[in-house]
């Protein structure tokens, strides 16, 4: 009896660790264009992860992380937009982003659920400290911004509302600890 119990308690915790040893790395997506996209190739990078839309009300902000990429895309930090409609059940189609409008030239990803029963695989990893082994933070709004370290570890979530150049996102980028 002792040796079941022994066993049961060696698997939950194996599968305990397991579930919470899922990297950042580990991610693969498609593109807007249908390409596999995986996140293995940003090891070394600082990687800022927003959900987008461009008929939400804080649309503009794609200008300030277009800007935000150019000045620092060359010092190992990525952005990569998440197409989402969660918030606006109006909002545009696949076809209907009309992302040159703003210029992005930063990856923007295929559309996802950032919230609810249909959530991607990274952003359950992003919200769930189960997964993410920092922080509960659900998704609160289009434009709400991720901050993974270059070593693939979440650190950080601003709100939707918080501007591309924030202090806390300038520092983070900064910072070469």
């Amino acid at each position: 009896m002792r040796t079941i119990y022994a066993l049961m308690v060696a698997l939950m915790i194996s599968l305990t660790v397991s579930a919470q040893s899922q990297s950042f790395y580990d991610f693969t997506t498609k593109t807007i264009d249908g390409k596999t996209y995986s996140f293995n190739q940003l090891k070394g990078k600082k990687v800022l992860i927003v959900n987008v839309d461009v008929q939400n009300q804080l649309a503009p902000q794609y200008a300030n992380l277009q800007e935000l990429y150019n000045q620092y895309s060359e010092v190992d930090f990525m952005i990569i937009g998440f197409p989402s409609t969660d918030f606006d059940k109006q909002a545009a189609t696949d076809t209907d982003y009309r992302l040159l409008d703003y210029d992005v030239t930063f990856p923007i990803m295929e559309k996802v659920a950032v919230i609810g029963d249909n959530i991607s695989p990274i952003y359950q990893w992003l919200t769930e400290k189960k997964l993410n082994g920092v922080q509960d933070a659900p998704v609160t709004g289009n434009f709400q911004k991720f901050m993974i370290d270059e070593n693939g570890q979440w650190a950080g979530v601003l709100p939707p509302a918080d501007e591309a150049f924030n202090i806390k996102i300038l520092n983070w980028i900064q910072d070469n600890n």
